[in-house]
């Protein structure tokens, strides 16, 4: 009876280790897990400032997120005087990145990469205004159509 009675504590050991690390599976993947924000929309605007202003060109815009890895390539629409994209994206901070191609004349002209981080809010839709300067320092601004200028009650 002896040995039976050492082997006892061994195994209650070991079904409390077992059952241990399955109540820890079950409970870390309802505990870590959160609904994913519903995507927001983006608009992109992309202007000239400067020489080669009003010149057709091709406008490329990347998109990283918050650990720079890009998620999102593509080449924005003209509309008018500036070329425009929208891109649905869920809260969070991003960076754009946006620059031109000239193709006109026996050799392309690719203006300076410029952009700036932003970042989404929920339920709120977003306009990032990229400018680039060919005789200054690259613009970017960020608007959030519908929100108060004004703070709210404190």
């Amino acid at each position: 009876m002896a040995p039976r009675l050492r082997s006892w504590p061994l195994t209650l050991a070991g079904l409390a280790v077992g059952l241990g690390g399955l109540l820890a599976g079950c409970g870390g993947s309802t505990a870590g897990s959160s609904p994913k924000l519903p995507a927001v929309p983006v608009t992109f605007v992309y202007s000239i400032d400067g020489p080669g202003e009003g010149q057709a060109h091709t406008t490329y815009l990347q998109i990283e997120d918050a650990t720079r890895t890009v998620i999102d390539n593509t080449i924005m629409a003209p509309a008018g005087d500036v070329d425009t994209t929208s891109i649905a994206l869920s809260p969070g901070s991003y960076a754009a990145i946006a620059w031109d191609e000239e193709t006109a004349g026996p050799s392309a002209v690719i203006s300076t990469k410029c952009g700036a981080p932003f970042k989404v809010n929920p339920g709120l839709a977003l306009v990032v205004t990229i400018r680039n300067s060919r005789i200054g320092a690259c613009i970017t601004d960020t608007a959030e159509p519908g929100a108060s200028s004004s703070p709210g009650p404190s």
